[in-house]
């Protein structure tokens, strides 16, 4: 983390933790709405009940995956490893930072894991 100021980590913080909320907020609300759905008088065919609660689903679920993965950007500013790639310990850049705070690997490993290359994480 030595790459990133003191000013540049408060600030991607408090990026984090808007998203966190917000993320939350969403998450509560889909799955209020899960609950609340029934047809309500109006006739629905089932197949579209099915579809409409798992697009709902779907959506919570990804709210989910990403609300994981800025809880692990926060944890690991804690730790004092954010900033670092965790397959190959580069530095990620200010710039990913600020336009993906919750980056994890480095623009390189990033890509290759997104064309199948099973990542090799650094040991702990």
């Amino acid at each position: 983390m030595k790459h990133l100021s003191a000013s540049d980590l408060s600030h991607l913080r408090d990026l984090l933790q808007s998203r966190e909320a917000t993320l939350s907020a969403e998450i509560d609300s889909l799955l209020t709405a899960q609950r609340a759905s029934s047809p309500g008088g109006r006739e629905v065919d089932a197949a579209v009940a099915d579809l409409e609660h798992s697009l709902g689903f779907a959506d919570a679920l990804r709210d989910q995956n990403e609300l994981d993965d800025i809880h692990s950007a926060l944890g690991r500013m804690d730790l004092g490893t954010y900033g670092r790639c965790l397959c190959c310990g580069a530095r990620i850049p200010i710039e990913r930072l600020r336009a993906f705070p919750s980056a994890a690997l480095c623009l390189v490993c990033q890509t290759r894991a997104e064309a199948g290359e099973a990542p090799e994480f650094l040991s702990p």
